[in-house]
């Protein structure tokens, strides 16, 4: 629990009561036999500096991560397929690994609890109390029912601790000071919606050439071929729905050997770019235009909305293809903003091409400060204790040994 609203909120945006983290480690992701891949009880998810990461522990916080997802996602279910690919097992196994090192870097400087401190925390845990009182049948009974023992789910409670315990040390290392919070301020309140056209390798793969003897040389490799018919398997219910295997056969390797060629997606991409620059504009009249233009690729003109200098995340982009964009964006005089004689403009990174241009603009209200202020702080603060943490655990982390189970956490785990 404490590492996904890590991952998702920051290290220490969240302050939580310990006993109440404990509890939601109980009552959601109970182990599940299914989640065990065929391995014995004895099994471990992997080791660090010797210690092991169980197999019980690990299923319990992949499948919270699970239930996080779906509760962002309107209770979706993942796939397999999916799991692999959104590199779940590796995100989970990770996070446990950094809990794991902060838990011995305690033991080390002797900062583990006392049982004194670990059983008053037990004892405040609401679904352990009765009348306001701590209850020990409901103790026993809520331990027996999700495959705790007494001294397994003390030695949570511990851990937990430790790990609040390093919080509140990184906490306590943060000073904010006034010009920090003016700079803060002044880049949340500069603002931008940008309009933008993504074209990916997926999108360009459709301007890319391949003639029928390419496709018939690909069929006659037996592994090739196999692998062709692994990628319809995967996409049968989609771009190949209702066609058997040798119907969409030579669309499948199209797409494999379109697929491969980056140097011709690009250039694709490229070409199509060219056409919607001098299209794209803060208006609304040529949008439809392009996404006629887009129609075969399954792309369409989109707009950000606002997204502030301090939190610059364009929906559809992973930071390496937004960072020069952001840059002239945010600029002084944008490039890119017509009421300031910019213009749309193609960012090619690879493969991928994107078209951008802002639309619309709002600068900060100083007038507002005041108001916002503790806010401000708090958000200052949470990025500091952020960067010192995230540099000391690098630290930790670089001298570790750590040992994954890849028939637990996959081979993703591991690259």
């Amino acid at each position: 629990m404490l590492t996904w609203i890590r991952e998702k909120f920051g290290t220490f945006i969240i302050s939580t009561i310990i006993g109440l983290i404990a509890v939601v480690f109980i009552f959601f992701g109970v182990f599940s036999p299914k989640s065990t891949r065929g391995l014995h009880d004895g099994a471990v998810a992997g080791k660090v500096n010797g210690d092991s990461i169980s197999l019980s522990e690990f299923n319990r916080a992949f499948n919270q991560r699970l239930e996080l997802f779906k509760s962002m996602g309107g209770d979706v279910k993942f796939s397999e397929e999916q799991i692999k690919a959104f590199r779940i097992r590796e995100g989970v196994f990770q996070g446990l690994v950094r809990r794991k090192l902060l838990i011995q870097e305690a033991r080390r400087q002797g900062l583990l609890p006392s049982d004194e401190e670990v059983r008053d925390r037990i004892r405040e845990i609401p679904a352990f109390q009765k009348d306001g009182k701590f209850d020990l049948v409901s103790y026993q009974q809520a331990l027996e029912a999700n495959q705790y023992t007494p001294n397994s789910f003390e030695r949570l409670v511990r851990d937990d601790l430790a790990v609040q315990r390093w919080e509140d040390y990184f906490k306590s290392r943060v000073h904010v000071s006034d010009e920090e919070v003016r700079q803060q301020f002044l880049m949340n309140g500069n603002k931008r919606n940008i309009k933008y056209v993504v074209l990916s390798a997926d999108a360009g793969r459709r301007g890319v050439a391949v003639s029928p003897k390419e496709i018939e040389n690909y069929l006659k490799d037996p592994a090739k071929l196999n692998l062709a018919k692994s990628y319809f398997e995967s996409r049968k219910e989609t771009d190949f729905k209702g066609r058997s295997f040798e119907v969409a056969k030579d669309e499948v390797v199209r797409s494999l050997l379109s697929t491969s060629k980056l140097d011709e997606i690009r250039v694709a991409n490229e070409r199509m770019a060219d056409k919607i620059v001098p299209l794209l504009g803060a208006g609304k009249a040529n949008d439809a235009k392009i996404n006629a233009m887009l129609k075969a690729s399954k792309v369409e003109v989109k707009t950000s909305g606002w997204i502030s200098e301090s939190n610059p995340s364009i929906p559809g982009m992973g930071a390496g293809d937004s960072k020069d964009l952001l840059g002239e964006v945010f600029q002084k005089k944008s490039t890119l903003d017509p009421s300031e004689g910019g213009k749309a403009k193609k960012y090619v990174y690879g493969p991928r091409v994107i078209v951008a241009v802002v639309i619309d603009s709002q600068k900060p209200d100083m007038g507002k400060l005041e108001t916002e202020r503790s806010t401000v702080i708090r958000q200052v603060a949470s990025r500091k204790e952020r960067e010192i943490f995230e540099s000391w655990i690098k630290q930790l982390s670089d001298k570790a040994k750590v040992e994954p189970n890849e028939a637990v956490v996959g081979s993703e785990a591991s690259t």
